[in-house]
């Protein structure tokens, strides 16, 4: 399991998943696609994703 961060605080994922929606919503992401990115973003690939959830002032430490 990863590690989430907002802002350099550390959070449960849940947390940093509300963050991560918020943010998806108020900038027009559709949430399958918002959904997508964040499941993506959780995976050692996922470093695009976790690029795009960078912007919301999330960083995940993949495992």
């Amino acid at each position: 399991m990863g590690k989430y961060f907002l802002r350099n605080h550390e959070l449960r994922e849940p947390d940093a998943a509300t963050q991560w929606f918020a943010y998806a919503e108020s900038h027009g992401i559709e949430i399958p696609k918002a959904i997508n990115i964040w499941e993506d973003a959780a995976t050692e690939s996922g470093t695009e994703s976790r690029q795009l959830v960078s912007a919301a002032g999330i960083t995940i430490e993949t495992p």
